[in-house]
């Protein structure tokens, strides 16, 4: 049996590595003294299971437009697992008193083909599924994941940090979801969790 080379090694290493995380962050509360943030859970997964991640607060439709447009740098290519952190509603993400429709975010993400993309926000994706199909077609997202429902916070963020942790390490959100489905059914129904996942993983699987 032959030893494998370095460049072979490399490879192999950057196939087993997990997914680095880039996180996008709206105010969770117009109060001064609000702590509240899902920084903590990203520094979790980093310091337990080596998840990499960058983490940027934004306060505007602008600083997001802004963010993701230089998502799609090289220098972030290993970063391919998009957390969208905000307040939401049915379609849309909310900014301070603004919102951003899943058309507007799609197009700012053009061009993101490959990125799996994670929506902690309630109600986002209870929206039709020709939408999200056009969603995924516009940003080239193999998969988007969200809630169809108004959620707690607390509540939803042990779902993020279980769910963030395995979409990294297992790479395959469709496999993801069969999982979770069998181990947590109880808290994704609860939440109404949702998994929309493209061609790249098995067909068109808007559900």
């Amino acid at each position: 049996m032959s030893t494998p080379s370095g460049p072979e090694i490399r490879a192999r290493q950057r196939r087993e590595r997990p997914l680095g995380i880039f996180c996008v962050e709206g105010a969770w509360s117009t109060k001064l003294t609000s702590k509240a943030s899902v920084r903590d859970l990203l520094e979790l997964l980093e310091k337990v299971d080596g998840i990499r991640f960058i983490h940027h607060p934004v306060d505007s439709v602008e600083g997001l437009f802004d963010a993701v447009r230089r998502w799609n740098q090289k220098q972030y290519a290993r970063y391919s697992l998009g957390y969208f952190a905000f307040h939401g509603e049915p379609g849309r993400i909310q900014i301070g008193r603004r919102t951003v429709s899943l058309q507007a975010l799609g197009e700012a993400l053009r061009g993101s083909s490959g990125k799996i993309l994670y929506f902690g926000s309630c109600s986002v994706l209870r929206v039709p599924s020709r939408e999200l199909d056009a969603f995924c077609d516009l940003c080239g997202s193999p998969c988007i994941i969200g809630f169809t429902r108004d959620v707690e916070w607390l509540e939803s963020a042990a779902l993020d940090l279980i769910l963030l942790d395995a979409i990294a390490r297992r790479r395959d959100p469709s496999g993801v979801r069969q999982w979770l489905v069998r181990e947590f059914r109880g808290l994704a129904d609860r939440l109404g969790l949702r998994v929309c996942c493209a061609s790249a993983f098995g067909g068109p699987q808007i559900c």
